[in-house]
């Protein structure tokens, strides 16, 4: 399965959890957002959120200052 992150290609395995798949990205989950298909996936779903091929996610960090 393929599924695009940020625009970039990404081959995933059936079944896959959002959780994992940013788990397998070596990205620390805090103070990131990630929509999936332009709609904001809360952390507290992302272990139950399962990938499909042709998704379409946005991962978007925060930052701080001023």
């Amino acid at each position: 399965m393929i599924v695009q992150l940020n625009d970039k290609s990404y081959v995933v395995t059936a079944g896959m959890t959002l959780e994992l798949f940013i788990k397998s990205l070596d990205v620390q989950p805090q103070g990131i957002a990630v929509a999936v298909d332009y709609e904001v996936v809360p952390k507290s779903k992302w272990n139950e959120t399962k990938l499909e091929d042709g998704m379409a996610l946005m991962m978007i960090h925060a930052v701080s200052g001023g």
